[in-house]
């Protein structure tokens, strides 16, 4: 239970490590990058106790100026998955995002707010980690395309 403690707080801290397959850094926004299937990988280091890679996979339907996004994150001691819902308009990023927690149940939803345009993303919420608990983190997303096709978060 301690290490499960330790890593939802390291995942807090952690999302950084992402690399995205995505379209055209040019013509960067939100719901073309996640429209259909991606995937990400990246570890959670946490003061050097431990260290855990994860994956996770992405699914996407993109409808005028939302999107409905499933990521599936696939941990040592199973998946986790968060569910957004999200509108891009003029720049600006409004919607939800549901967590699984650590007895498998969807909490939230959890307000997000942002920014997006050419060079990337910025997206801001308090809830709770991947397999986390009653404990809230603020999260801060920054997603920026790169010239070679991923993006960074």
């Amino acid at each position: 239970m301690k290490r499960r403690a330790l890593r939802v707080a390291a995942l807090a801290v952690s999302l950084g490590l992402l690399a995205l397959p995505a379209r055209a850094a040019d013509d960067f926004s939100l719901r073309s990058f996640f429209a259909g299937h991606s995937v990400s990988g990246g570890e959670i280091r946490t003061l050097g106790l431990f260290r855990e890679r994860f994956t996770a996979r992405f699914e996407g339907q993109a409808k005028g100026d939302a999107l409905d996004l499933d990521e599936r994150f696939r941990f040592e001691d199973g998946p986790r998955l968060q569910r957004w819902h999200l509108v891009e308009r003029g720049g600006r990023v409004a919607g939800t995002v549901e967590t699984e927690d650590g007895e498998g149940k969807l909490q939230g939803p959890f307000p997000v707010s942002g920014t997006s345009g050419p060079d990337g993303a910025v997206l801001a919420y308090r809830g709770i980690a991947p397999g986390g608990g009653r404990w809230r983190f603020d999260f801060r997303h920054t997603i920026t395309p790169r010239a070679d096709g991923t993006a960074g978060n």
